[in-house]
């Protein structure tokens, strides 16, 4: 999934509503997307979601984490 020239970007609450317009519109445009819900598991979308609890900063740095592990960045 590595593309050196393109932005990876982390769109949090991307599992619907705005939060996954903004991110299928990056994705659009050729940056390299991850959404992220509190639940992902069974969750429908054209770009990988990770589990992220904003109030929880476990989870943020397990989010972040897996992100770079994936895009290389």
């Amino acid at each position: 999934m590595t593309k050196s020239a393109s932005k990876v970007v982390l769109v949090t609450g991307a599992s619907s509503g705005i939060g996954k317009a903004i991110a299928e519109f990056l994705q659009s445009k050729n940056y390299i997307v991850f959404g992220t819900s509190r639940n992902p598991s069974g969750r429908q979308s054209s770009f990988p979601l990770v589990a992220l609890d904003v109030t929880k900063r476990d989870t943020i740095k397990t989010a972040v984490a897996e992100v770079i592990a994936s895009a290389g960045k």
